[in-house]
């Protein structure tokens, strides 16, 4: 399991002596964290740790509108944000055109990861290029025509999150691993995934910030698609594609 929060935790005892500033406390560190992978795709360094750390308590739908602003302003970052939800929602380098298409306005990860489920939903043979790429990089084979259908009667997930469900189900069906059935679960110990573990009060935060409702029991993934999807160990985090 890649866990953002814990590659961090030293990079702002590093930064300690010669910061101004006090180190941003756990919890702040935390809210960072799941604002950069649902705002950005991906983990703060540790400089921009500090940087939004010595901000002061803010919580995460503040510091996303923050991460918003900065993509507003920084050519380089926008398009960085833009490949890599590309990349995570269809599991292929986006072409130059896509990426064109994806570029208008200021939009977050989360916000184009939403907009290519959304396209997905409406494109069922490209939905199933993305299962096809799903079970070629997990597991080495196409998908069965029954998995296809599996699948086509769940809400539509991203490639990063197939390929997560996928990894589950194969852990837990070993040896055998016959047909892809039962809950589409996700793991927080995905070796796939980029999580942020959060306590529950900054998991509300953090659903606040992407527009997402208060879980159903079982449901304590935070990411774009994650209604679709059962996470297992009962502890909320915020999850990007690796």
């Amino acid at each position: 399991m890649i866990t953002v929060l814990a590659s961090l935790l030293p990079a702002a005892a590093l930064i300690l002596p010669s910061a101004p500033a006090p180190a941003p406390s756990s919890e702040q560190t935390r809210r960072v964290a799941a604002a950069f992978v649902l705002a950005l795709g991906r983990a703060p360094s540790g400089s921009e740790l500090a940087q939004y750390g010595a901000a002061g308590p803010l919580p995460v739908p503040d510091l996303v509108a923050r991460l918003r602003g900065q993509l507003a302003h920084d050519p380089a970052a926008k398009r960085a944000t833009v490949v890599k939800a590309a990349a995570d929602a269809f599991g292929r380098t986006p072409t130059d055109d896509e990426i064109a298409r994806s570029s208008g306005g200021v939009r977050t990860y989360t916000e184009l990861m939403q907009d290519h489920l959304a396209w997905l939903a409406e494109h069922p043979a490209d939905y199933e290029a993305v299962l096809q790429r799903a079970y070629q990089f997990l597991l080495r084979r196409d998908p069965y025509p029954s998995e296809i259908g599996y699948w086509k009667k769940r809400p539509v997930l991203s490639y990063a999150l197939l390929v997560g469900c996928l990894e589950n189900w194969a852990r837990r069906n070993q040896p055998g691993l016959m047909e892809t059935s039962g809950e589409a679960t996700v793991s927080i110990n995905s070796e796939f995934l980029a999580v942020v573990p959060l306590p529950p009060e900054i998991a509300t935060e953090a659903r606040a910030a992407i527009g997402l409702p208060a879980p159903a029991p079982g449901h304590t993934l935070i990411a774009a698609g994650a209604a679709g999807v059962v996470s297992s160990g009962g502890i909320h985090f915020a999850a990007a594609g690796l």
